[in-house]
């Protein structure tokens, strides 16, 4: 690293305390300068340029030890800090611990800038603060994980499990065998879905005719009213959403409007919106009423399927005996129904310690070379698989 940087490393907002991090070639020398420790002395620290120095009579710290210092920092307003010396070596990196407000955050960041240091965002800091920019990345991508299965494989990818995998197909490609290379890359190719949703929820839209009781199911899996529930047709003219998870996969739900070719004017702009957004859905469930007259979609894309609701009040037809049946009143099939939209947003999990392509460019980069070594260029995908690993 031949600059020295500064990023903030926790969230935007005022809160009780921040973490500043200093990071590069002269980030001993800039906190040293700007730094005074309780009692008026220096703490030890590390000159890039003269190794060891002692001041203050304090012993240094060792090379791998971290040290913690009470003092205050900053130019004029000085501004009561915990000073942490996280590394020494081969890149000095400190860490300043004070208060949380917005504008003490940004009178130290600024101090720091007119010493030279330069403000970056944390996830970048925290790429560049690893060893591998895979780790660095994974690390980053964790920070932003919703739930505990998607923070598990997260870990994975932290602790190797793609990198590993990425080099085997390289290896293979390598030696020019090119069965396993393709056999390894399609692999990360089927986890790819998954991992562009590690950190971003699949959406999954509620549509139907009016009253089927679409409002009902969504309040109904979430297990609160979020949406707004009446016998009125037309209640429902905007887009409602809400977060939730299924099986362990974070999941936004998204209320609709009811479809119908008489809507007026203003429930018609809903209708709209209903349309659209089940199209772009990675899921779309059908509502049916089962004790009324059913009202099928007219078409059935992939991204769809078919739920029947209120079959607490019987049924006024046949045939739906091989689609999922629930009632949103009084909760009938709904855990069912939840563990089936779990399998089909992910019908292939990936198993515990396999490679995941975890951000949306890692798994554009693992399709088009898969699509390349398909194609039977096997060296335009080496090369574009070896950008991904450095």
């Amino acid at each position: 690293m031949s600059e020295t940087v500064v990023a903030c490393l926790t969230p935007a907002g005022t809160g009780a305390i921040a973490v500043l991090a200093v990071r590069g070639p002269q980030a001993l020398d800039v906190v040293a300068l700007l730094f005074l420790a309780s009692g008026g002395r220096q703490p030890p620290v590390v000159s890039a340029r003269t190794g060891f120095a002692d001041h203050g009579g304090l012993t240094p710290p060792a090379r791998q030890e971290r040290c913690f210092y009470l003092g205050k920092f900053g130019e004029e307003a000085k501004d009561d800090v915990v000073l942490v010396v996280k590394q020494v070596e081969p890149v000095p990196w400190v860490e300043l611990h004070c208060h949380g407000g917005r504008e003490v955050v940004k009178l130290l960041i600024e101090t720091l800038q007119r010493h030279g240091v330069r403000e970056i965002t944390w996830s970048e800091f925290l790429i560049r603060s690893e060893s591998s920019t895979l780790r660095g990345a994974a690390l980053a991508q964790l920070a932003q994980a919703r739930t505990v299965r998607t923070a598990a494989i997260l870990l994975d990818q932290y602790h190797g499990a793609f990198e590993r995998e990425l080099a085997e197909v390289l290896a293979a490609l390598d030696r020019d065998d090119i069965n396993t290379a393709g056999r390894l890359l399609s692999l990360l190719a089927q986890r790819a879905p998954v991992g562009r949703r590690l950190t971003a929820p699949w959406r999954v839209v509620v549509a139907g005719a009016p009253n089927v009781g679409k409002s009902s199911l969504i309040n109904a899996l979430v297990g609160y009213q979020r949406s707004v529930v009446s016998a009125t047709p037309g209640t429902t003219r905007d887009l409602v959403s809400v977060e939730t998870a299924f099986d362990g996969w974070p999941v936004e739900l998204v209320d609709t409007a009811g479809l119908r070719d008489d809507a007026g004017s203003l429930e018609e702009q809903g209708v709209g919106l209903a349309r659209e957004a089940a199209a772009a859905a990675d899921l779309c469930l059908w509502v049916l009423d089962g004790s009324g007259t059913p009202v099928w979609p007219e078409a059935r894309p992939a991204n769809l399927q078919v739920v029947v609701n209120k079959v607490d009040l019987g049924s006024a037809w046949e045939g739906e005996e091989a689609l999922p049946r629930v009632s949103a009143l009084t909760g009938q099939g709904v855990p069912e129904l939840c563990q089936a939209i779990g399998r089909w947003l992910v019908p292939y999990p990936p198993p515990p310690g396999s490679g995941v392509p975890f951000t949306a460019e890692l798994c554009d980069r693992i399709m088009e070379a898969g699509d390349c070594l398909d194609a039977g260029m096997p060296a335009r995908a080496r090369a574009m698989l070896r950008t991904i690993s450095g």
